[in-house]
């Protein structure tokens, strides 16, 4: 029994309090420990279109909830916390493989941590999104949904990341996990903001988006992903397949589009997908550099057109 004071036990707990609260202190360090550069590209910044684009969904036309405190903090949590969480985890069993990926580094396709950065990661990444979901609580009363929200989030994120499941290197079973994973963030903004779920013609329209988006992301990382034996679907199918079925996938998409919503701009969108794609891919294909381009400006045409959707009320019920 430890018969110390109460008051030395408790200076002895709080340093260790301290350090489990604690957060980066710099933009950017020696590598030895988290910088918040990392942090952020850990997040993938030039992937955050898909949760703005998941987030706004359901709040289509709805102004009001532009004046409310849980509107603007679902969609920062949304960017940030939740993009942590589901790029973090995989690069903290991908970080081997990472290191020796040209396409890492950057705020496009994440970082390269080192063993030092990643083994403060798990705790880094529990804080922030704890800590989130608790605010987003506090901000619409929805402790117990969020609680469960929440739970369910880490459950997809480690079966898709971590042994024994690690669906993303058990292709083609990492597919559905994303598609379901992608869905919680649309679920995220229904139950922070009070409102309806949106309509079948949405959750058609994100999973194709959600599959051939995986897809095309696995193909940019096929030789690296092939090299060390990794079983995506990608992998699995090899790369003329791989190609196949994201050009299907931009068709279902399309198809989509055109069977649920009556809106030109964005059927047009849908259709420059699928050219860019087998102009880039099948026709004449690319480098590296160009595919990255490519990527960027349709990141940048797609973060346009949320906002004419969302003034549309397109996604909303």
């Amino acid at each position: 029994m430890d018969k110390r004071p109460a008051s030395a036990v408790f200076r002895r707990a709080r340093p260790t309090v301290a350090e489990a609260l604690s957060l980066p202190t710099v933009w950017r360090g020696d590598g030895s420990c988290l910088d918040w550069r990392t942090l952020v590209q850990i997040s993938r910044p030039g992937w955050w279109l898909v949760h703005i684009w998941l987030y706004l969904a359901p709040t289509g036309q709805k102004y009001h909830l532009l004046v409310t405190a849980r509107f603007w903090l679902g969609l920062l949590y949304a960017l940030f916390p939740l993009n942590l969480l589901v790029y973090g985890l995989n690069d903290c069993t991908d970080v081997d493989l990472d290191r020796d990926n040209p396409r890492k580094g950057n705020f496009m396709y994440g970082a390269k941590c080192t063993k030092e950065q990643v083994r403060d990661l798990p705790r880094i990444i529990v804080l922030m999104n704890v800590v989130g979901i608790a605010v987003l609580a506090l901000a619409s009363g929805h402790w117990l949904t969020l609680a469960l929200w929440l739970v369910i989030c880490f459950s997809v994120n480690a079966a898709y990341n971590v042994e024994p499941l690690r669906l993303s290197s058990k292709g083609p079973w990492e597919l559905p996990c994303v598609v379901f994973g992608f869905s919680g963030v649309t679920a995220l903004a229904s139950i922070v903001n009070d409102i309806p779920w949106a309509p079948l013609g949405f959750w058609a329209h994100m999973t194709c988006l959600v599959l051939r988006t995986q897809l095309w992301t696995e193909l940019l990382d096929y030789e690296p992903d092939a090299k060390c034996n990794r079983r995506t679907t990608s992998t699995l199918v090899g790369k003329t397949w791989s190609k196949i079925l994201v050009v299907l996938f931009l068709a279902a998409e399309a198809g989509v589009t055109w069977y649920f919503f009556p809106d030109m701009l964005m059927r047009i969108f849908s259709i420059s997908g699928i050219v860019s794609f087998v102009a880039l891919e099948l026709i004449r294909g690319t480098d590296d550099r160009e595919k990255k381009k490519a990527m960027k400006a349709q990141n940048a045409l797609g973060l346009s057109l949320v906002f004419w959707i969302w003034h549309k009320g397109l996604f909303a019920s």
